[in-house]
């Protein structure tokens, strides 16, 4: 998901939701423009190598151009 640095902060007060997760977007990196995230749910159902990209991520794998 990509969200302007304004529209992050609008999420984050909870002026709009994106789905029914109790828990918002995860944000992956940002630039002086834009917020990447992660959807609440995008891992949800466990499907087959959820291993895999939860190691992926957890090695912060998105480089952001500043």
């Amino acid at each position: 998901m990509i969200f302007t640095k304004d529209q992050w902060k609008a999420l984050q007060r909870e002026e709009f939701s994106l789905g029914a997760a109790p828990i918002g977007p995860k944000e992956l990196g940002n630039n002086s423009k834009y917020i990447f995230a992660l959807p609440a749910r995008y891992n949800y159902e466990f499907l087959e190598g959820y291993e895999e990209v939860e190691a992926i991520l957890e090695g912060n794998p998105l480089k952001v151009v500043k």
